[in-house]
């Protein structure tokens, strides 16, 4: 019998957001039965996601390659719901079988590839029925697909059988709850130690802590081929002492929030269930990940403590919460065009991104909000700088965002719960207001090299300033506003971030954003970029940093971080709101022929522009 002849393994209900859920997920939060109905309706799309993907395996003509016919995985995945139906929903709920699914079927619809043949990525369905045959307790004899002489199976583990060809195929037969590769292949169940390393077998191995009302575990997954977000990944297993970082900073990191905010690390019990490892991240900073087709799945690396460990993981579970909201409500509809500044990110971004990291911001803020009372005596002005600076990107983001066309009206309503948490953050009187101003410097630091990298000025308006310059003419107070032109190679430095943490006596602390820096200078030896001499003058309020600016735009001047700290270090208020403006003006005069001071170009403009 074909599969689309038959019942999905079970009928996806349509699902309503409760008002209270809608509400609670507007403000930034989602506490644990938010997070329950998430997972329910999630599991939902899963369902439909594999209804989808059997369909079109049937459809298309070897798509199986050497493996069994789709009608035997039907039999089995609907044979282990009926008989344990929940731990077949733990099961296709896991993140990398979301990522699989969604991988499976761009490869069907040629929207993405992979390095193998299509059965190696479709024929991991029969690793997932081995699974499910495992907690069902269900005799199967099925095929997996070998890639490089290992066949995973998602939330047990990897089998290794050595002399394999690159991509070939093995016989799994499960029995009494537990599994077997090949005749002479390990053994291995939920009775097992799977967890481990053993000959031909490597386990998840599992991160835990204890928060309020549950204990909590993840998987910590170094092998699963699915567990990166685009193509497949070979096993790059973690060493003892890495693994025992990890599992450190990850306990110490939800004994923080269990003190701070015990909501949160109960939602996270509930709704997160494996992080896997980036590698090669910068020094000064955290890189992390999440996607809407792996619910409470993440990717990270290393956070150099366990407050940064904290911020990360409350970061991507906001991505969590947010894209499972997305699945069930449309908040916008946009073009995708790259056009909106976002503060926490040096590349332009769509509507769509906007939203999405200023919502994850919205928990980042909150987390700092939360932690300013538990944070040690030395971490406290880190926290008080951590949790101003947030504040103000967020605040900006919202205001951005209020002001597009394309929010729908669920999206009005939800940007009006996200900016209710503004005022109580702005009313906070515990920021010291030397620290305050740290905070704007940061946050007037970013915007403007932002401008100064992807706005372009109207090509006219360049020329008219650059020939009333030249003849000692006032600027026309009226110059039409400027474009987006990305410029992605653009490098960004960082070095006056890490300045100030230094000056707040955290030197070599990473980037608790938990977001990747936009270039890749050469850092000191504390972890950040080396700062340059007009860097350290405007950092500690020094009236002629403008001079460490203007000798460096003599050798070099397009140096798109000169400029912005010319412009910071001028700091005139109609330069702040068009900083993209004065080295626009200088090019134009260089091509000219007309030699110019930057300084006198950027003081001239500020003399004209209107506010």
């Amino acid at each position: 019998m074909q599969p689309d002849a038959r019942s999905a393994p079970a009928r996806a209900d349509h699902h309503l957001v409760p008002a209270a859920c809608f509400s609670d997920l507007a403000a930034g939060r989602g506490g644990p039965e938010t997070v329950r109905f998430l997972r329910v309706t999630e599991y939902s799309r899963r369902l439909l996601l594999l209804r989808t993907l059997l369909d079109a395996i049937a459809a298309t003509p070897g798509a199986l390659g050497p493996l069994p016919p789709v009608d035997t995985a039907w039999d089995t995945l609907t044979a282990a719901q009926q008989r344990a139906p929940e731990d077949f929903a733990e099961l296709l709920m896991h993140p990398q079988i979301g990522i699989w699914l969604g991988h499976g079927l761009r490869r069907l619809s040629r929207t993405a590839w992979g390095d193998g043949p299509l059965w190696t990525d479709l024929g991991h369905l029969y690793a997932v029925c081995a699974v499910a045959a495992v907690r069902a307790g269900l005799p199967l004899r099925t095929t997996v697909p070998l890639r490089d002489g290992t066949a995973m199976f998602p939330a047990l583990g990897l089998a290794r059988l050595p002399d394999r060809p690159r991509w070939g195929t093995a016989e799994v037969v499960v029995e009494g709850g537990r599994l077997r590769v090949d005749p002479q292949g390990v053994c291995v169940g939920p009775s097992g130690d799977h967890d481990g390393d053993a000959p031909g077998w490597q386990g998840l191995r599992t991160l835990r802590a204890d928060v309020p009302g549950r204990p909590m575990t993840l998987w910590m997954d170094d092998i699963d081929p699915y567990r990166d977000l685009s193509e497949p990944l070979p096993p790059q297993r973690l060493g003892k002492d890495e693994l025992a970082r990890w599992r450190e900073r990850f306990g110490r990191a939800l004994d923080l929030l269990a003190v701070s905010d015990p909501s949160t690390a109960a939602a996270m019990a509930v709704g997160l269930r494996t992080i896997a490892e980036v590698r090669q991240a910068p020094a000064w900073t955290v890189l992390s990940a999440s996607s809407g087709d792996a619910f409470g799945g993440l990717l990270s690396s290393l956070p150099p403590d366990p407050v940064s460990f904290a911020v990360t993981l409350v970061h991507e579970f906001q991505h969590t919460k947010l894209g499972a909201l997305l699945h069930l409500l449309t908040l916008e509809r946009d073009s995708g065009t790259e056009r909106h500044y976002a503060p926490w990110r040096n590349d332009p971004r769509p509507l769509s991104g906007l939203l999405q990291g200023a919502y994850a911001f919205l928990g980042i803020t909150d987390f700092w909000w939360r932690y300013l009372d538990h944070a040690p005596p030395a971490e406290r002005p880190l926290a008080e700088f951590e949790f101003a600076l947030r504040r103000r990107q967020t605040q900006e983001a919202i205001h951005t965002l209020r002001a597009d066309p394309g929010l729908t009206a669920h999206g009005r309503r939800f940007l009006r719960g996200m900016a209710a948490r503004l005022p109580a953050w702005w009313s906070d009187r515990r920021i010291r207001p030397d620290i305050t101003a740290l905070a704007e410097l940061a946050a007037t630091d970013h915007r403007t090299g932002w401008r100064v990298r992807h706005l372009a000025p109207a090509p006219d308006d360049v020329r008219a300033l650059a020939r009333a310059f030249a003849a000692g003419a006032a600027v026309d107070a009226h110059v039409a506003a400027s474009t987006v032109v990305p410029d992605l190679a653009a490098p960004w430095s960082q070095a006056r971030n890490g300045l100030i943490r230094q000056r707040l006596a955290v030197p070599g602390a990473g980037d608790r954003s938990a977001l990747s820096a936009g270039g890749r200078p050469v850092p000191d030896a504390g972890g950040w970029p080396v700062p340059s001499a007009g860097d350290r003058a405007l950092v500690a309020g020094d009236p002629d940093a403008s001079d460490g600016y203007a000798r460096l735009l003599a050798g070099d001047p397009e140096d798109a971080e000169a400029w912005t700290g010319l412009v910071l270090a001028l700091a005139a208020r109609p330069l702040l709101h068009r900083p993209e403006l004065p080295r626009a003006v200088h090019r134009e005069l260089r091509m000219t022929g007309t030699a110019a001071d930057p300084r006198d170009v950027a003081l001239w403009l500020a003399a004209g522009l209107a506010v």
